[in-house]
C-alpha cells in the first residue's frame, strides 16, 4: 500500500511539474508576442511571472534578458545571464545573448569568444535560424575591430542561412559603405527596405551613399523618409543638405 501511495505522489509531482513548465512556457510565448507588438512592460511582466513561477527557465531568462537590450539596460541584461550561465553553462542561447551585450558595452574580442561559444554549442542542432544570428552578431563585432575581411565572411555565412534576416543586410551594406564601394551599400540597403519598409536606418544609410555619389536629390528622398520614421541624424542632414535657404 505504502508502494502505491508513493508511486501515486510521485505521478502527482511529475504531473504537477510538467503542467507547471507548460504554464511557464505559455507565459514566454505570451511575453514574446508583446515584445512584438512593443508592448515590453506587459511583456516584462509575463516573463516575471514566468520566472517567478520556475526561476530556472532558461528560454525565460534569455527572453528577459534581451528585452532589457532592447531598453537598453545592458548592467542588467548582463546581470541576468552571467548569472543564468553559473546555473546552465551549456546553453548556447546565453553565449549569443551575452555577445550582444558585450558589443553594445564596446568589449568586443570578448563578444567575439562568447559567440564562438554559442556555435560550438549549437552544432548538431541544425537551427539555422539561430546560427544565422551568431553569425550576424560575430560579423558585427568584427566590424566594429575593423576585421573587415572575418566580418564580411561572417556576413556572407548568415546569408546563406537565412536571407530573410535584414540586419545582416543592413550589417553588410554600412561595411561596404565604410570601404567606399557604395554601389553595392545601395543594393544591400535595397534589399533591407524590401524586408523591412519602415527601417530608418536602411533609408538613412542609403542617404549616405548616394551623398557620396553626389546623387543630391535621392539622397534628400531618403533623409526625409528617415526623419519622418525617427532618425534623428537624417534629420540633422535633411537641414544641411535638403532646404533651400533663401538667399540674404
Amino acid at each position: 500500500m505504502k508502494q502505491i501511495l508513493l508511486l501515486f505522489s510521485l505521478v502527482l509531482v511529475l504531473n504537477f511539474r510538467l503542467f507547471a513548465q507548460a504554464d511557464v512556457e505559455s507565459l514566454v510565448d505570451v511575453g514574446n508576442d508583446l515584445v512584438k507588438l512593443n508592448r515590453y512592460d506587459e511583456a516584462m511582466e509575463k516573463y516575471n511571472e514566468a520566472l517567478d513561477y520556475l526561476p530556472s527557465y532558461a528560454p525565460g531568462l534569455d527572453a528577459k534578458a534581451n528585452l532589457l537590450i532592447m531598453l537598453e539596460d545592458y548592467k542588467g541584461a548582463h546581470k541576468i545571464i552571467d548569472n543564468a550561465i553559473k546555473q546552465n553553462s551549456d546553453y548556447p542561447d546565453f553565449y549569443l545573448t551575452r555577445g550582444k551585450i558585450l558589443i553594445h558595452k564596446g568589449k568586443f574580442e570578448n563578444a567575439i569568444e562568447d559567440l564562438n561559444r554559442a556555435l560550438d554549442l549549437s552544432k548538431g542542432e541544425n537551427n539555422k535560424f539561430f546560427e544565422n544570428k551568431i553569425y550576424v552578431s560575430r560579423g558585427a563585432a568584427y566590424q566594429k575591430l575593423f576585421s573587415f575581411e572575418q566580418a564580411l565572411n561572417d556576413y556572407s555565412k548568415a546569408i546563406q542561412l537565412n536571407d530573410n534576416n535584414p540586419n545582416v543586410f543592413l550589417y553588410r551594406g554600412y561595411l561596404y559603405y565604410q570601404t567606399n564601394e557604395f554601389e553595392e551599400a545601395i543594393k544591400d540597403f535595397n534589399i533591407v527596405i524590401e524586408i523591412d519598409p519602415e527601417n530608418p536606418y536602411a533609408y538613412y544609410n542609403r542617404g549616405m551613399a548616394y551623398l557620396k555619389q553626389v546623387k543630391d536629390d535621392e539622397a534628400c528622398d531618403d533623409f526625409h523618409t528617415a526623419c519622418e520614421l525617427g532618425n534623428t541624424n537624417a534629420c540633422k542632414m535633411v537641414v544641411v543638405n535638403c532646404i533651400d535657404l533663401p538667399d540674404q
